[in-house]
């Protein structure tokens, strides 16, 4: 038999052919290993380059994809530390013609916005819309589909199975594994959820922000540039592993030329170039080991997004939303779906959403004489 990489949840190509015996289908979940584009010791090579060469390829890659569409490209671009690196790199290699493209959802952080602003070259700026060309706002997405909770994966579950129209096999499956195993199963702990009064769903990125850049992409012709890092998960490394830098055929066409870098190497691009990022992050500094790390936020995708906030020591996000943009920390706790609480429904998940000095407790920064 042959192996299998785990890409995330799920089973194997088998329940491709088997989908009308009421077998599972997630075919994105594996990748078998002698179809990756980069095997393991490869994309560890690749990861692991001297940095000059490391440079040269993601170079490289840039202009092969910008003279295959004859310049019809364009950067994806959130004002974070990847994309801004990675549309300097743009610039630097093709052109200031190439236009970064930022999707204003409504959910970023105020201070990305007017970075993204203030982009080098063209620029263009797109919004969620519907049908009608109206806005559509994260309050929609929430009290139409629920709570971005726990994970991606999770919440996909979770909707399924409390929405889809599954076979009795696949939602057993899904709640208890089979024969096969237990992969993809949803986790006991969260299975809670399945009975809550509000919803958990993944839809808000497809619709706030996947969406957009597809009908962009539509509208113009023009293909992307993704500032997607390996350090971003285990399952966009094998994604990357799987596809390589530039991606010319298929359901998603793209070049992701930052793919096998690692965050230190984004850190260390800023600092060399001498970048000017975003202030939410605050300064890049270095441990006395040599490594980089940002004084302030250390991701900033959307504001209020749940994914992964259970994993957050003391402060999360939420616990720093409170106090650095406590308008936009009302805001999101008041949000609501069938009647609950984004508030609620992250404390039923284990996620903190007050500091302790918000709730009324005492911090160690309260007695500075016994601060070192």
């Amino acid at each position: 038999m042959r192996d299998h990489v785990l890409l995330g949840t799920g089973i194997t190509e088998r329940s491709r052919t088997s989908a009308h015996k009421g077998y599972p289908v997630p075919t994105k979940m594996f990748i078998k290993e002698d179809d990756l584009k980069l095997n393991d010791w490869q994309f560890s090579q690749r990861k692991y380059l001297p940095w000059e060469a490391k440079l040269k390829l993601t170079e490289t890659r840039i202009k092969e994809w910008y003279e295959n569409w004859n310049g019809d490209v364009y950067v994806s671009y959130s004002g974070g530390l990847d994309s801004t690196v990675l549309l300097d790199l743009v610039r630097k290699c093709v052109g200031d013609d190439v236009p970064a493209v930022f999707s204003n959802t409504g959910l970023e952080f105020p201070e990305i916005v007017r970075f993204a602003r203030q982009a080098k070259g063209e620029y263009a700026e797109i919004h969620p819309v519907d049908k009608t060309g109206k806005r559509i706002t994260f309050r929609q997405v929430v009290d139409m589909y629920g709570f971005p909770l726990v994970s991606k994966e999770t919440a996909l579950k979770i909707q399924k199975l409390r929405h889809g129209n599954l076979s009795d096999r696949y939602r057993n499956y899904l709640l208890n594994g089979d024969e096969r195993g237990k992969f993809g199963v949803l986790a006991d702990k969260w299975k809670f959820l399945l009975s809550e009064p509000f919803d958990t769903s993944e839809k808000c990125c497809h619709i706030m922000k996947k969406n957009p850049f597809k009908k962009y992409a539509k509208k113009t012709g023009r293909k992307p540039y993704i500032g997607v890092t390996q350090d971003e998960g285990f399952m966009r490394a094998h994604q990357y592993a799987h596809t390589g830098c530039n991606v010319y055929d298929g359901n998603t066409i793209k070049s992701q030329p930052l793919g096998f870098w690692t965050r230190q190497d984004v850190l260390r691009y800023v600092v060399e170039n001498d970048l000017p990022i975003c202030s939410v992050y605050g300064d890049i500094k270095q441990t006395p080991c040599g490594e980089y790390y940002t004084t302030g936020e250390q991701r900033t995708g959307c504001m209020f997004c749940g994914f992964g906030a259970h994993l957050e020591s003391y402060p999360n996000r939420f616990q720093r939303m409170s106090e650095t943009h406590p308008k936009h920390y009302e805001i999101c706790m008041n949000l609501k779906n069938n009647g609950v609480s984004y508030k609620d429904a992250l404390l039923e998940c284990g996620v903190e959403v007050e500091t302790w000095r918000r709730a009324g407790q005492m911090e160690i920064t309260d007695f500075p004489e016994v601060m070192p």
